[in-house]
Parts: structure tokens; sequence; C-alpha cells
């Protein structure tokens, strides 16, 4: 599996950062070198790797049917993969935008070891199940094991408020930290700044509210 490696040596621990359904773009890599300057290794995996490299996505259907073909438990078998490309003598975290931030989330209930997990706007609720998509999202969040951190823009069609708030009545349900932010008058993708729904404030609240969050939860 392709997997971009930065900042060796990092003191502070390991990330794997997961992609949004663009794959490995500069803009994934751009955070990614944030997480160096904060002294994190970080493992980038290509999601894309099994299917060819990233699919042509215009329109939302094929966004929607791109989706559709990542299998649920081997991406997380490659998060799995990415993880392992870590350092294991200091915390590693999962952390993802979009269907990476999805997959983060699942992490964090699915992959021992993590010691926390960071989602930007992943989808909470599948529209339908398939070979694919297995369980819902929400019913594997018993499972989680570490902090989890998740941030949505309240105009997301992606993930709309109804689900956010499930989301967040569960996890306000849990013995283990879960935080939920929202941010006012934004959408999907605005961490991205190569994407129509980039918003520059929203998402520099977002990543000091992130590295605040991995200041508590990861050990001096």
């Amino acid at each position: 599996m392709p997997v971009h490696r930065l900042g060796e040596g990092g003191e502070r621990g390991g990330v794997v950062l997961i992609s949004e359904v663009w794959g490995v773009d500069e803009a994934l890599l751009g955070w990614a070198r944030r997480l160096v300057e904060d002294d994190f290794t970080v493992a980038v995996p290509d999601l894309w790797w099994r299917h060819g490299g990233v699919p042509a996505l215009g329109s939302s259907a094929e966004v929607s049917a791109a989706v559709g073909r990542l299998d649920d438990g081997t991406t997380l078998r490659d998060v799995a993969a990415a993880l392992a490309l870590l350092p294991r003598d200091r915390p590693r975290v999962a952390m993802g935008f979009c269907v990476g931030g999805l997959y983060a989330r699942l992490a964090s209930a699915a992959l021992p070891g993590l010691a926390a997990a960071v989602e930007f706007y992943g989808r909470i609720v599948y529209p339908t199940l398939s070979a694919e998509k297995p369980a819902q999202p929400l019913d594997l969040l018993p499972g989680r094991a570490c902090p989890l951190l998740c941030h949505f823009g309240e105009l997301d069609p992606i993930a709309p408020p109804h689900h956010v708030d499930e989301l967040e009545r569960r996890l306000a349900g849990q013995a283990l930290p879960g935080r939920v932010f929202r941010y006012p008058g934004v959408g999907h993708g605005f961490m991205n700044a190569t994407r129509p729904g980039w918003d520059a404030a929203a998402s520099e609240l977002a990543w000091q509210r992130t590295q605040r969050f991995l200041d508590e939860a990861l050990p001096a």
C-alpha cells in the first residue's frame, strides 16, 4: 500500500492522516506538514490504491458511488497497516477528513492501541447498508477505546444536524471523552483550501481545537 511518511522521529507520537474522497492531495499534505511542525510523525495512506487510483469525481452521485465502493473492513485494515509504520513506543492517533474522518471514527472503535482519534465531517449514517458497508457507524461506537473529537459544519448535507445530534447523544453516554464541535454557516469540506467549501476562519479554529484536544489526550 502506498503511504506518504513525513516527520520521522516526531517526539509527540504518530498520526495516521486519512484522506478525503479526493485522495492524497496538496491540501491533505498541508495538514500533514502542520502535524510535523507540532512534532508528530505522519503516515498518509492512499485509500484508492486497490481501485486503480482516485476515480473520476464530478457529480455528487459519482462521489457517493465511489465512496460506496470502499469496503469498510478492508479500508480499516489499510489504516491499521499505516498505523504499524508509526513508532510503537509513542502515542498513535487516527485523524481524517470527509470519508477519512469516518474511518478515523471507525478506527477509534475497531483498532486497538490508539491514544486518540479526530474526525472532520465524516458521514454519520449510511443511506443504505451493503456488503461493503455492513453496519451503521453509530452502532459501532460502543467499541470505542480512545478519546474522540469530531468537527462538523452546520450546513453539511453529508452530516446533517439531526445526525450530529444523535452522534453527540451517543458519545455523551460513554465513559471515554467524546466531543463534538459545530461550525455555523459552513458546509462540507471546510478544511480543504482547494475546494469550494473551504472556510479559512472555521478551518483555523477547528485546527486550534484539535491541537488543544491532542495536548489533553496524549501523555506529556
